[in-house]
């Protein structure tokens, strides 16, 4: 099992605690670029070029848990 898989797994073994920095290493790993907005925002936007949908994060620090509806 990879680094990546294990990851994964535990995202998903217990979704309330997800760190901001483990999902979006997450979906780094699977392909998606992280965007932030030059304004001081909380808000991460992730791209992946094969989707037409983004994947948007709100945190307000690295280590901040993220809400489950996040996850």
């Amino acid at each position: 099992m990879t680094r990546g898989e294990k990851r994964l797994a535990q995202i998903r073994a217990n979704p309330k605690q997800v760190h901001f920095r483990q999902l979006a290493r997450a979906l780094e790993e699977a392909g998606f670029e992280m965007r932030r907005s030059r304004r001081g925002t909380s808000h991460y936007v992730f791209l992946h070029d094969a989707l037409d949908q983004v994947v948007v994060l709100v945190s307000h620090g690295q280590n901040d848990f993220l809400p489950e509806y996040q996850v």
